[in-house]
């Protein structure tokens, strides 16, 4: 009988980066294959971990797990795997329309050696509560060995996860921990919001919110531990933001947080989170291509286009992140 996971809630501290998937710098059609660049995936995961995250995530939306074919997708994380060298743990994105075809994908990920799934759910139609649960007892029944960090995205599995829901998961032990959604809502007048769901988990899964909103997370639960897909355009300032909160200088943790918020202006096209959805990939391709610091290339079939109005939003997010990334570097360079 496989060994239960030894990763627990306490084990996801600081940044949990999200790496988006470095394709090669080519004419990209539907005939394309082996579109990985494997050269850049090594580089960056390298890049990453050095510069201070403490676990890497794969394959979620941006990540373009719905566009990689199955052949890229192991290739990809094969390699994310290989570079880490188990210095930080790898959630291989094993997320598809079915149990078990997710099972199938899990396993070979372990086989790899990667330590968890980043597990979303089955997306062409919305699953009720009664089956979100069971597909991760399915999954975890049938690796016990793997950890698993959920994706609570509410426009890519078409729903959130509940408050009733989360009281469920948390008696999964292999769940430890969550991609919280991109909106966290603080209100004691309704369920589903971020303070219900932290009770309902009773610390058996670690809500993480986005960097964006680490710092409220941080002052009213005292969360050490964030997710973050702007990692990709420069990690010293999600770090900076790291070592204030850890040191309670929330003054400092403040300014730091509305710097970052500056790196989202304008990627929510008129606040719906929908038409996000529609260009999200190519977006954030553009938006870390501008960025410099790893090479996102081209974005795959059939999410590839973009209106050129938001490549230009995605290029001046990309500007800003640049900018930021100099600026908190030489800071750290000086200390």
């Amino acid at each position: 009988m496989a060994r239960a996971t030894d990763l627990r809630p306490s084990d996801l501290r600081g940044v949990i980066g999200f790496l988006i998937t470095p394709v090669k710098e080519q004419e990209i059609t539907y005939r394309t294959q082996n579109a990985i660049n494997v050269e850049e995936t090594a580089r960056a995961t390298e890049a990453l971990i050095n510069d201070g995250v403490t676990g890497i995530c794969l394959n979620g939306t941006f990540g373009e797990l719905p566009s990689l074919t199955w052949e890229e997708l192991k290739t990809f994380t094969a390699t994310v795997v290989k570079t880490a060298r188990k210095r930080v743990p790898v959630f291989a994105g094993a997320t598809t329309l079915n149990t078990r075809d997710t099972i199938a994908r899990a396993k070979e990920f372990r086989d790899m050696g990667a330590e968890g799934l980043l597990m979303g759910r089955p997306m062409m139609s919305p699953l009720s509560d009664e089956n979100i649960v069971r597909y991760y007892q399915d999954i975890a029944t049938e690796l016990p060995e793997m950890a698993i960090f959920l994706y609570d995205d509410m426009e890519a599995f078409k729903r959130p996860i509940t408050t009733r829901t989360y009281v469920e998961l948390a008696k999964i032990p292999q769940i430890i921990g969550a991609k919280y959604r991109t909106r966290l809502m603080i209100s004691n007048l309704m369920e589903n919001t971020y303070n219900c769901d932290v009770d309902a988990v009773k610390g058996n899964i670690k809500l993480l919110p986005g960097d964006f909103d680490w710092y409220f997370a941080n002052k009213l639960y005292g969360l050490d531990t964030c997710w973050s897909s702007s990692v990709c355009g420069g990690p010293a300032p999600i770090m900076a933001l790291r070592d204030a909160l850890n040191s309670q200088r929330l003054e400092e943790a403040q300014v730091i947080t509305r710097e970052i918020s500056r790196l989202y202006e304008g990627i929510v096209p008129n606040g719906n989170f929908e038409l996000w959805h529609v260009d999200k990939i190519p977006f954030m391709k553009a938006r870390f291509a501008a960025a410099g610091y790893l090479k996102p290339g081209p974005a795959l079939p059939p999410y590839h286009y973009i209106s050129p109005a938001r490549v230009e939003v995605a290029k001046e997010c990309g500007r800003r992140s640049r900018e930021l990334q100099e600026k908190y570097s030489r800071q750290a360079k000086a200390a």
